[in-house]
C-alpha cells in the first residue's frame, strides 16, 4: 500500500477556466481542497 501524505489548502478564490472564483460569492469564506505531498510540494 501506498502511503501518500495530504496538505489542505484553503484559499479564498479559485481560478477556473481563466477566470477568479471568489468563495466569498458562494456565501464561504474560503475554499478548502486537499493536494497530495511530493518531494516537490515540501519546503
Amino acid at each position: 500500500m501506498d502511503n501518500i501524505a495530504y496538505r489542505v489548502v484553503y484559499t479564498p478564490y479559485i481560478t477556473v477556466k481563466g477566470r477568479r472564483i471568489y468563495a466569498a460569492s458562494y456565501g464561504k469564506k474560503v475554499f478548502r481542497f486537499t493536494v497530495p505531498e511530493t518531494q516537490k510540494n515540501n519546503k
